[in-house]
């Protein structure tokens, strides 16, 4: 069972990389203008499969819940991402491929970060707290109710004197 979560770990971070790769070549390769529009030039075609193909199984391991028992499981995510941007940036240094690498990174941080705060754990911990917000709230309904009603009952006694 251990062998499954490392290589799920190495995939993820190995699938990171290589979308950052994809992406940082095809910010190289440019984009072939025609009159259908842009399309990916001679040589980029290994940029563009690693740009569509990656996020495809991040995206499937992601749905199927696979990291809502353990967060930590994320933390490949940084682990692809960090190599990707370093990888980007050592391809070039434009402002194309520095927005690759800051996009890498940022989604190195966020993924972790929010997968984190979406466990079991802190699913139940939010919804016992809108449970006692939403008790709270009643209770305080019920208190103006019952200050409303004594207001109405002194107002009718005042009168009917």
């Amino acid at each position: 069972m251990r062998a499954a979560w490392v290589v799920g770990v190495v995939l993820t971070a190995g699938l990171v990389f290589w979308f950052g790769w994809g992406l940082a070549g095809l910010v190289d390769v440019g984009c072939d203008w025609d009159a259908r529009g842009c399309r990916v030039p001679d040589g980029g075609g290994a940029y563009f499969t690693a740009f569509m193909a990656a996020p495809w199984p991040l995206g499937f391991m992601a749905k199927a819940g696979l990291y809502r028992a353990d967060w930590r499981r994320t933390l490949s995510y940084p682990a692809g991402a960090v190599p990707g941007a370093a990888v980007a940036l050592g391809m070039g240094t434009s402002a194309g491929h520095w927005v690759v690498a800051l996009v890498l990174v940022l989604i190195g941080a966020l993924v972790p970060l929010l997968t984190r705060y979406n466990t079991a754990a802190a699913r139940e911990a939010r919804r016992q707290e809108r449970e006692r917000r939403a008790r709270e709230e009643r209770r305080e309904r019920a208190r103006v109710r019952r200050r409303e009603r004594r207001r109405e009952r002194r107002r009718s006694r005042s009168s009917a004197t």
